[in-house]
């Protein structure tokens, strides 16, 4: 019965100590630290060296996905933003110099334009409308 208290005893004092060290600061331990090393994508506008220092971590069967899909939708809207963008500038350039028709812009982006920004810009472009 006395090895049995004294078994008791020591697993007692051996839980009392871990919840001690777990509850508080112990000199000499370090903080603890994440297993993921995943380096993402940067806030704001996204540059060719940003996506080449993209790390993601590894699972069991490749990429942690999660990872992997907010890239890919950050990515792609910076693409589309810019294109957006590339496109409203040559629209832009293309009219401010003298008035050209969509046979220059091509009817696609003029509908892409107005799409997007609500406005009219067949007037913009002589009035030609096919």
């Amino acid at each position: 019965m006395i090895i049995v208290a004294v078994v008791v005893a020591v697993f007692a004092l051996g839980a009392v100590a871990i919840w001690a060290m777990a509850r508080f600061d112990v000199p000499g331990l370090s903080e603890p630290v994440t297993t993921e090393s995943a380096t993402p994508l940067p806030l704001g506008s996204i540059g060719a060296g940003d996506v080449a220092d993209v790390r993601f971590d590894q699972a069991i069967r490749g990429y942690r996905m999660g990872q992997v899909d907010l890239a890919l939708s950050r990515l792609a809207q910076e693409l589309a933003d810019r294109d957006q963008e590339i496109t409203r500038l040559r629209l832009r350039t293309s009219t401010a110099g003298q008035p050209q028709g969509p046979d220059r812009l091509g009817e696609a982006t003029v509908r892409h334009l107005q799409s997007q920004e609500g406005v009219d810009h067949t007037q913009q472009t002589g009035g030609q409308d096919r």
